[in-house]
């Protein structure tokens, strides 16, 4: 899981990729009111330097219990139009814990279903040097499969701990102001509701994208994560750039149906906006899941530097285009491709406001400059 999820933050999206299936399958089932939030709740130990990620889906029945959560690359998901399909999201955290452990319980059941793997033991068998290893062997030897009584949980719950976190990159696993920053940016939560164009994005998403929104809470904060865009951009210590208007796109796919839905929020194009603003940069979603970072399409920019000037958003419809194993690009395809080219003049688009907002700029310092000279010179003929 080290190699396939580089970046130990893209632990929490997975697994918040994974609480929002069950919690669409819930509500499809209607274990879920309409009004009830889909929650998934983040509990962070840090002197215990573990993570509990719980969530209010289906659940996993006792007698698939096992067998989904030891089976590698097999998803009862695929084919199904579920955001996860490829059935590896759910072992992310191995590389990065000495112990995972998965909880669950469904409607009915007397008990607690659990299954633990010892990450650690599962590091000395890859390492060591034994003649015969097999993967089912060695899974056999690190997982331990046992029932619990159902003692203060709810009657229908799926659970993620991580026991023992590796330190790693400024322990920014363990770090609930990081961890909320990650997933305000990939996760399928809402619009914070004073967002002046929220209900102009949501309209033109309409019914084509499943955002599947879901309440996640930082346990220690008590604080509901929200997307990070705002009415301005802070592009300096107190300096605020507005956002004046909301730009709609349509994109069409090789057979002329929507292929993807999108929108790019227009400002004064002052400049590179700072990374913190959690915001920059042309991004895409699928299934309401970020897929890649900030940078996925600054290739297409005539200068990649204006792909930092921009905020902007696609939302994936084209099933045919498929995000990779990690999630940090797409499968290539024609249909990929296409995508590309019908985004190139959007690019292009913003690059020539990032240009023109340059070019003003520098005739206004230009002209202040001459005024001071003009300035000073009256001065003298005043003297």
């Amino acid at each position: 899981s080290s190699s396939m999820y580089v970046d130990p933050m893209t632990i929490y999206r997975e697994y918040a990729q994974n609480a929002a299936d069950a919690i669409d399958e819930a509500r499809a089932a209607g274990l879920l009111r309409p009004e009830e939030d889909g929650c998934v709740i983040i509990k962070i130990d840090v002197s215990a330097r573990n993570v509990k990620i719980i969530d209010n889906g289906t659940g996993i029945p006792h007698e698939h219990f096992a067998n989904r959560l030891t089976a590698f690359g097999a998803s009862k998901k695929r084919g199904r139009g579920s955001r996860g399909f490829r059935g590896v999201g759910r072992l992310a955290g191995i590389g990065y814990c000495q112990e995972l452990v998965f909880r669950s319980r469904t409607g009915g059941e007397g008990k607690v279903t659990e299954i633990r793997w010892d990450c650690r033991k599962l590091k000395h068998i890859l390492r060591s040097d034994e003649d015969h290893r097999d993967l089912r062997e060695a899974v056999g030897r690190v997982v331990e499969l046992r029932r619990i009584p159902a003692i203060n949980v709810p009657e229908r719950f799926f659970e993620v701990e991580m026991r023992g976190i590796i330190r790693h990159r400024n322990d920014q696993l363990l770090n609930g102001a990081a961890i909320h920053n990650y997933l305000a940016q990939v996760a399928p939560v809402p619009f914070r509701h004073d967002f002046p164009f929220k209900d102009k994005i949501l309209e033109h998403l309409g019914s084509q994208v499943r955002l599947g929104d879901l309440k996640i809470v930082i346990g220690n904060e008590n604080v509901t994560i929200h997307r990070p865009h705002r009415d301005a951009l802070e592009i300096g210590a107190g300096v605020f750039d507005p956002f004046t208007d909301v730009e709609l796109l349509n994109i069409k796919g090789i057979d002329g149906e929507t292929a993807c839905l999108g929108w790019v929020l227009h400002h004064g194009y002052t400049g590179a906006l700072p990374t913190a603003c959690n915001v920059r940069g042309l991004r895409v979603r699928c299934g309401n899941i970020q897929v890649g970072d900030d940078r996925m399409f600054e290739e297409l920019f005539p200068e990649a530097r204006f792909n930092a000037w921009s905020v902007g958003e696609l939302h994936i419809i084209d099933p045919r285009i498929i995000p990779n194993g990690r999630r940090d690009h797409f499968e290539q395809s024609v249909h990929f491709d296409n995508l590309l080219t019908h985004l190139t003049p959007v690019a292009r688009e913003i690059a020539r406001r990032c240009r023109t907002s340059s070019l003003h700029r520098k005739w206004a310092r230009d002209f202040e400059l001459r005024e001071i000279a003009i300035r000073e010179k009256a001065a003298i003929i005043r003297q």
